[in-house]
């Protein structure tokens, strides 16, 4: 007997139990994911209180993207997981309609980008500076964000290392003379080629001093913007995005088609029961 020949009933085992087994794992995953966002925002806020008060107090910060990502792999893990394993018509076609949105949305959103890439990297760039440049002081989450990117990617800022002067800690107008923060006209040790001038191992945050003067020594620090270096990379890297690409297109679509394939499955059954 193959998965398809059964006499009782015309739901095939193994389209039933794939897709209830991957929902189950997913529907885990989420709580996962659900628990690191609730424990994220709880610690940084036990000792640094911030206010929401626009969409990308949200967007950047990580213990939220943590829980909305968790939630909704959560609820839509359930869906599908109890949608197979009940035979449920209305929580797999719940299921699946949010999955062919997700798909497209992920594929429209990557055709637009690359149509409009000069006007999106902009944009991109504009809100960027305007909310991690500004605000990198104010908020311990997001400043270790920025510190790996610009470590890891090794880059200074979002469009170029000047941008920092943007930060009123860092600012350098007038060469610095009416700022009286110590950082003036300094950037983030993150952005320095050699961090632990001082002792090894141990980050000097004032490695980047003055380098924001005129004629200040760059040669101590990445002078390509972020967001130019990440687009390098990916340029470089192109099999990895790739990679990734089909490893979120993939399992959206084996999902999209093995529900869609249940469903058929169990309205023929429902048919054949009110035939009988």
């Amino acid at each position: 007997m193959g998965c398809f020949s059964n006499e009782r009933t015309l739901v095939s085992p193994c389209v039933k139990y794939t897709l209830f087994f991957f929902n189950f794992a997913c529907w885990l995953i989420g709580g996962v994911v659900i628990g690191i966002g609730v424990w994220a925002f709880i610690e940084k806020n036990r000792y640094y209180q911030k206010d929401i008060s626009t969409v990308y107090d949200v967007i950047f910060d990580l213990s939220i993207i943590f829980f909305i990502i968790g939630t909704i792999i959560f609820i839509l893990g359930y869906a599908g997981c109890i949608g197979a394993l009940r035979e449920n018509v209305c929580l797999l076609k719940i299921y699946y309609y949010s999955m062919i949105i997700i798909f497209l949305v992920v594929v429209v959103g990557i055709v637009l980008a690359f149509v409009f890439r000069d006007k999106v990297k902009e944009e991109v760039t504009k809100v960027l500076q305007e909310n991690l440049i500004t605000t990198y002081q104010d908020d311990p989450d997001k400043q270790s964000t920025i510190d790996w990117i610009q470590e890891n990617i090794e880059c200074c800022g979002v469009k170029q290392y000047d941008d920092w002067s943007k930060n009123e800690y860092y600012n350098c107008t007038g060469e610095g003379l009416g700022n009286p923060s110590p950082l003036a006209c300094s950037v983030p040790y993150s952005c320095c080629r050699k961090q632990d001038s001082i002792s090894t191992g141990l980050p000097n945050i004032l490695c980047g001093k003055d380098v924001l003067k005129m004629g200040g020594d760059l040669s101590l620090i990445y002078t390509v913007g972020c967001v130019d270096s990440f687009l390098i990379l990916a340029e470089t890297q192109l099999p990895i995005v790739g990679g990734i690409v089909i490893g979120i297109a993939v399992p959206l679509l084996i999902a999209i088609c093995l529900s869609r394939l249940l469903e058929g499955q169990i309205l023929d059954q429902m048919s054949h029961w009110s035939g009988c």
